[in-house]
């Protein structure tokens, strides 16, 4: 029965006039109310081009905008603000801030605003290692930034190949070629031999899954994990709605990230906002895939395991808001074939990124941003699987032991014992099914509080969700074509990654007479968990798709977590705008410390001294001289230990149907993160007019409490210990500059080049022995770890050839070479003539090495005697093999050209009334590779390393698959 309950009127009454005066109180309060907008346009005051993404900001309050892809801006002036003098400051990477005092025309006129551009960047603010904004004149530190204008033309779709050749100070390698494959980077030399050198990641301060090596259970497609490739975490981090990056490497620049920072940090800022009305953007870049057949020792490796692969990626975007709302979403698809036959490098993505700003009160703003990436790949076996893998079949000689076996010499083949050759590798590469999938969800979610106009407080939380899905089917088909005697199988991986940031910083700027005084106050707790399990199948039908239907099933499950806190403070001093002082500390607690442990201090202290600001300085030529900042400091960053190493436990196995009780881990309660102790100076330029930056930087890290894995005594019984024991040290210089060569109406024409160079010693073990990073056996090659030298270096069998060519003693585990270049660098090219742009991007090395084990293993299965003595062949042939392996270490240096491009923005006069700009543009993706090598110096080891988060330096190349060619159209468009 339905029936009605009478209304109380006079409630109602009450409610309607409540609401009423809500209303009547938001209209005459709320800034949305009796607003005044101005409305203007930026321009860059040579080119008189317009500038997009310029930040907009009312002086003292979270008010403000940004321009849009044509460089307008529309600013609504609240009301507290209209009858007051308001200043508007206008920042963007790469030019000088300009400050525009409103007066009463520029509130109805349209506001035209020149920036200078800033090649020194003095003033340019920055976040990252600083906790808030500061102006970069104040650090006695480097930071560098990178724009969305700079990598804006790049069709890469992974966000440590977009950065390469873009950070001067540091080196980013791809490992391997395959989809999603991991990354070696590195920045002044390598801190730890226990940690990997990957630095931190964070997006709009949230800390990031930067995992960039196997997990500790994961697919291994060949027979050590780190022979095979291995999927890095930092594939799938999306690049859309990138507004800048900023790097920093190591030292007093990531002391306030404490127990974390030791290897640098990166941090991703992404777009929350646009100006005015809503502007879409789409673009599609579309190209062909070539293989890499520079490095293949055998003409016939390319028909026999390569394709020309088929690459397209497609995206949209739009933004727009105003000075009290504000946002900005993209979202791409892509999908790549792959350059190995049967599409078994196949790659498809699928990214979005959406980012809010809102003004909730005068003085509070509300930031918002979430991601999300799908990507699904395929992966192909390389190095030594133990049974098939294709270019250990072709390559390495491996055809004669496997299959029915063949002639390994394959350019020596008849057409029809190649053909039968072909046949073979082709039903052996469309029978492999070893897939990744990966979903990943990242938020972050901040308040920003400016009760005065001194004071700043910013409050961030955040979540990275990272669920990786590894399969690998191995069929009976598949077994019996390769002749083996395995059963069937399926293999199931299951990573999930789960971390929470919380962030709480104040900031207060006071100012006295000639003094300023900057002082940043924070707390921030980080806690992840990962948590790996296994499941496998043995003895399985073909087409059974669950474990389920396997007759034997075993699993495993790996678990680690760990939770740091710690609190910051940091003090920087001004004097007159040109004298600085800063200093620092952090105070940690970390789970993984040991009980014995207490907080873990990370002290920092530096000097900036702007010289060119000195009175006595207006004497001095200043067409020659524009800039002199001179700095120097010290600080203190760490790396943590492994989660639960700190822990003393007892291991349950079962035996025989029942529990057994075994030694587990030892525990260690004096276990303490490794600190690195950093000492840099440096100086940096601005020469003729500005026309030319220069960055000269020196660094003295030394790496104290250095993590090493010691082994107990014999009669303990117990398993090996994580000790902080060693002592590493680093030393070098850093030189980067930029030159406008040209500039012109219509020309304008930019050179970028840095210098990096490194020397890297293991000053001691505290008495541990040698250990190997990577590599095989001790009789084979290992990368190994040893007091006296540098971390990683070729360890192997050093032969001694008489006079008549044979070999006459062998000397083991000899040092071959080290594996760390003494230099890299980087070098870029950018020619603007009107609407037409030029760029090409290259990375180099020198002074390292490499052992070539495709080359050895040639030796031994008959496919070739290149390089060893004739008359060795003649006397012994193969059986010395292993025994003469300097043989075949060559040297590691490079000069690749990773991107080449051309990009034509058609003239907005021919665009009409609905589009705002068109560009077209044609990208040329690894076009040129000059090595000293014979094979490729960068596809090491593309597992990354042996055990999970793991140091790696590269350095034995073997059956590893070098990065594709790519040929990429572009067309962009807003409107």
């Amino acid at each position: 029965m339905l029936y009605s309950k009478p209304i109380n009127y006079p409630i109602v009454k009450l409610y309607k006039v409540s609401l009423l005066a809500i209303l009547l109180w938001i209209v005459n309060t709320h800034p949305l109310f009796a607003q005044e907008k101005v409305h203007g346009v930026v321009k860059d005051a040579k080119s008189k081009n317009t500038i997009p993404g310029v930040s907009i900001q009312i002086a003292g309050t979270q008010n403000g905008t940004s321009t849009d892809v044509n460089g307008n801006f529309l600013l609504t002036l609240a009301p507290v603000t209209q009858n007051n003098g308001v200043t508007l400051v206008f920042t963007a990477v790469g030019y000088m801030p300009v400050s525009k005092v409103l007066n009463s025309a520029d509130r109805t006129a349209l506001l035209i605003i020149e920036m200078q551009e800033d090649m020194v960047k003095l003033d340019e603010v920055v976040v990252t290692g600083q906790g808030l904004n500061v102006s970069k004149r104040r650090l006695s530190t480097n930071v560098t930034t990178i724009s969305a204008e700079q990598i804006k033309h790049l069709p890469v779709n992974r966000i440590d190949q977009l950065l390469q050749s873009q950070i001067p100070n540091a080196q980013i390698k791809l490992s391997g070629g395959q989809a999603g494959s991991t990354t070696i980077i590195q920045s002044r030399g390598l801190n730890s031999a226990f940690a990997n050198s990957t630095p931190i990641i964070y997006v709009d301060g949230v800390r990031m899954d930067n995992l960039n090596t196997a997990p500790t259970i994961g697919m291994s497609l060949s027979g050590g994990i780190s022979q095979g490739a291995a999927t890095s975490a930092l594939a799938d981090i999306p690049v859309e709605n990138i507004e800048r990056i900023e790097f920093i490497n190591g030292g007093a620049a990531t002391t306030l990230y404490g127990s974390d920072a030791a290897n640098g940090v990166l941090q991703i800022f992404t777009k929350k906002n646009g100006s005015g009305k809503a502007s879409f953007n789409a673009s599609a870049d579309v190209g062909r895939e070539y293989a890499t057949n520079e490095y293949l020792y055998f003409d016939r490796t390319k028909d026999l395991l390569f394709q020309d692969g088929f690459y397209n990626r497609y995206s949209v975007g739009m933004d727009g808001g105003n000075s009290d709302f504000g946002y900005s979403m993209g979202a791409s698809y892509n999908k790549s074939t792959g350059v190995l036959i049967h599409n078994q490098n196949q790659l498809e993505k699928i990214d979005f990124r959406v980012g809010f700003s809102a003004k909730v009160l005068s003085d509070l703003t509300y930031e918002s941003s979430f991601s999300y990436n799908n990507q699904g790949l395929r992966r192909g076996r390389n190095g030594n699987s133990g049974g098939y893998s294709g270019l250990w079949f072709a390559e390495d000689g491996a055809s004669k032991i496997i299959g029915p076996g063949f002639n390994p010499v394959l350019d020596e083949l008849s057409e029809a014992e190649f053909a039968r050759v072909k046949s073979f590798v082709d039903s052996a590469e469309v029978l492999q099914n070893n897939t990744s999938k990966v979903n990943r969800f990242t938020t972050s979610q901040s308040l920003k509080f400016q009760p005065l106009k001194e004071l700043l407080i910013k409050g961030a939380f955040g979540i990275d969700s990272r669920q990786q899905r590894e399969q690998s089917v191995v069929s009976m088909a598949f077994n019996r074509h390769i002749r083996s005697n395995n059963v069937g199988s399926l293999s199931n991986y299951d990573r999930n990654y789960l971390g929470l940031t919380l962030d709480l910083t104040g900031q207060y700027d006071y100012r006295i007479n000639d003094f300023s005084f900057l002082t940043t106050l924070g707390g921030q707790l980080f806690r992840t968990e990962d948590r790996q399990i296994a499941y496998i199948g043995q003895d399985i039908r073909d087409g059974a798709l669950t474990v389920s239907q396997a007759a034997t099933r075993t699993s495993s499950e790996f678990y680690a977590e760990v939770a740091n806190y710690g609190l910051f403070l940091q003090e920087n001093i001004g004097f007159k705008n040109r004298y600085f002082l800063d200093m620092g500390i952090r105070g940690d607690g970390n789970s993984a410390f040991g009980s014995s442990i207490g907080v873990q201090y990370y002290p920092k202290v530096g000097f900036s001294y702007i010289l060119t600001s000195e009175p006595f300085f207006a004497d001095w030529n200043p067409k020659f001289i524009n800039t002199i900042k001179i700095r120097a400091n010290y600080g203190v960053a760490g790396n943590f230990p492994t989660p639960f190493a700190n822990e003393r436990t007892i291991a349950f196995d079962g035996f025989l149907g029942g529990q057994a009780a075994t030694f587990g881990q030892p525990g260690n309660p004096d276990l303490r993160p490794e600190k690195t102790h950093s000492r840099e100076a440096g100086v940096d330029l601005g020469l003729l007019n500005n026309k030319v930056s220069l960055t000269v930087n020196y660094f003295n890290n030394r790496t104290e409490d250095a993590l090493f894995v010691v082994p107990p005594a014999a009669s303990s019984g117990e398993p090996n210990v994580l000790r902080n024991i060693g002592v590493i040290s680093n030393k070098g210089w850093e030189f980067s500059t930029t030159v406008a060569l040209l500039e012109r109406k219509d020309w304008d024409v930019r050179l970028r080049a840095s210098a990096n160079t490194i020397d890297n010693l293991v000053v001691s073990t505290g008495g541990a022995p040698s250990f190997n990073l990577s590599g095989m056996s001790s009789r084979t090659i290992q990368i190994v770890v040893k007091e006296g030298y540098p971390v990683g270096y070729i360890s192997g069998n050093y032969g001694t050839f008489g006079p008549e060519g044979t070999l006459v003693s062998t000397t083991p585990q000899s040092f071959l070479g080290s594996t760390l270049p003494e230099l890299t660098g980087s070098a870029g090219l950018n020619v603007a003539y009107k609407n037409l742009s030029f760029f090409a991007n290259a990375d180099y090395q020198a002074g390292g090495y490499l052992s070539n084990w495709d080359k050895q293993f040639r030796i031994n299965y008959g496919a070739s005697t290149e390089g060893v003595p004739a008359e060795e062949i003649a006397i012994n042939g193969t059986a010395n093999w292993l025994n003469y392996s300097q043989l075949f270490v060559e040297k590691s240096d490079f000069l690749k050209v990773r991107t080449v491009g051309l990009v034509y923005a058609v003239d907005k006069r021919f665009l009409g009334n609905v589009l705002k700009n068109l560009s077209i543009g044609f990208t040329a993706v690894n076009p040129l590779n000059f090595t000293a090598s014979a094979s490729d110096p960068e596809a090491v080891m593309p597992g990354g390393a042996q055990g999970q988060g793991s140091a790696t330096t590269g350095g034995l190349n073997y059956a590893a698959y070098s990065a594709p060619r790519q040929f990429i159209g572009s067309v962009k468009i807003n409107f």
